[in-house]
């Protein structure tokens, strides 16, 4: 039944209203206006929940949600809405990576935050959280930043022998409680956790979080097995910490498998960094054309370690691929077990690419066994569903966040298809191609040297 342009206003004001119950900040920058209503006709919807493509729908956008999504023929324009005819295209929800690390240096706000949205990244999990990713997540839901949504770690709890610089060292279990309460203060989503905190630390850790209602997620310290993270409440485990006899034993892997489906654990392999440490010896990754995007001491330093490569012994390389073999392997039996998986990339490391990577690491997901479909997913309803935010993200239907990629083709015929990127609606912001090229421009003159 077509339905009449009453009721389908009344279908805009609708959503605007349940914007405003949930969330108000963000209702005031939307008030219900033409102007801040989008339609966009004709393409072809990308359903990730059923995996499979809806052709010829229309979708309607008002403010910064989806108002109304629908077959083309039954859904009826307003006058002075802006059209956009997506005949031809695909349309998908916005991408998340998992476990980004973007520093809290002025580029990384100007040029990383921006590199993100041009490819489609609309939301990120941020590892190691600081001050300043408060301020840019304000900002930006402020709309005076564009950005991703951002979901903030506390910064990384580790012990005394932690290796890696910027994170919060603590020497007992008193101070491990105080690192938590501190990080609840601050406003961190959630705890991080990693290598070299001592066992009764990191239990001291997980004891508190608890008491006070956040999660924990990270490494799987060298104190504690994975399977005693998973039955402490772990959310997700990454890159494949904790999992080396897992890799090698099917037992161990089996047994693995039943833990983490029993306590919901999810992982996040972050495949490309660990392939990318594999492949440094290729001289292909220094010549990658992207990296005209990157910030001048990420390239300095990924060419160093390009250029001392050629002093690793050969067997080493052998060694890594080998590693890279394995987790693949492991991730796709997870994946056939229905383990949950979370795409992330951890950039920062060697030619891991903030924004450009996370399609690289679902090439890598496909080619560990996942089929396209999960692959996507990976990148789109679970991070909904590990976030509990299904009502909100994740998907294309009323009432979701107007978080969407638009497409030249199709993703679920492959999944390479996600880098042909038409426009990015980020909040309800429609980005078109010359939109996002110009933003593509601007952050290649500032990484420029002069």
């Amino acid at each position: 039944m077509k339905k009449t342009l009453a009721s389908l206003l009344f279908v805009l004001n609708l959503a605007l209203a349940l914007c405003a119950q949930q969330n108000p900040a963000s209702a005031r920058r939307n008030v219900a206006n033409p102007e801040k209503t989008l339609a966009i006709t004709h393409v072809a919807v990308v359903d990730v929940a059923r995996g499979v493509v809806k052709r010829d729908m229309t979708l309607l956008i008002a403010g910064e949600r989806i108002a109304a999504v629908g077959k083309s023929r039954t859904v009826k324009i307003p006058k002075s809405v802006r059209v956009i005819n997506a005949a031809g295209k695909f349309l998908i929800p916005g991408l998340w990576d998992m476990h980004a690390h973007i520093g809290d240096e002025d580029f990384d706000r100007a040029a990383h935050l921006r590199l993100f949205i041009v490819n489609g990244v609309t939301g990120i999990r941020i590892m190691n959280g600081r001050p300043a990713h408060h301020g840019w997540r304000r900002e930006i839901e402020g709309a005076t930043l564009l950005g991703p949504r951002i979901v903030i770690a506390s910064q990384i709890i580790d012990g005394t022998g932690s290796f890696v610089a910027d994170v919060l060292k603590v020497h007992d279990e008193e101070q491990a409680r105080i690192a938590v309460r501190e990080a609840r203060k601050q406003g961190a989503d959630f705890v991080k956790v990693h290598d070299n905190l001592q066992r009764d630390m990191y239990f001291a850790v997980v004891a508190e979080a608890k008491r006070l209602g956040l999660t924990f997620a990270g490494h799987v310290p060298f104190s504690v097995t994975a399977k005693e993270a998973a039955e402490a409440g772990q959310k997700s485990i990454e890159h494949f910490t904790g999992l080396t006899e897992a890799e090698t034993d099917t037992a161990q892997a089996d047994d693995l498998i039943r833990i983490f489906r029993k306590n919901h654990t999810w992982i996040c392999p972050t495949l490309i960094m660990r392939n990318n440490y594999a492949i440094l010896d290729d001289g292909g990754l220094a010549n990658d054309p992207r990296l005209r995007y990157m910030k001048p001491s990420w390239k300095k330093s990924w060419q160093y370690m390009t250029n001392e490569s050629k002093n690793v012994p050969a067997k080493e390389w052998v060694r890594r691929k080998e590693t890279v073999r394995r987790e693949e392997a492991l991730v796709g039996r997870f994946q056939k077990a229905r383990v949950g998986i979370l795409a992330g990339t951890d950039d920062g490391n060697p030619y891991v690419m903030p924004g450009f990577s996370l399609h690289d690491e679902l090439v890598l997901l496909v080619e560990s066994g996942l089929t396209p479909l999960q692959a996507l997913q990976s990148a789109t309803r679970s991070p909904a569903r590990f976030f509990n935010q299904l009502d909100s993200l994740g998907t294309i239907s009323p009432g979701r966040f107007a978080d969407l990629v638009l497409l030249n083709a199709n993703p679920l015929v492959d999944i390479r298809n996600t880098t042909r990127i038409n426009a990015v609606v980020v909040n309800g912001r429609f980005l078109e191609r010359r939109d996002l090229d110009g933003i593509l421009a601007g952050i290649e003159a500032a990484a420029t040297p002069r």
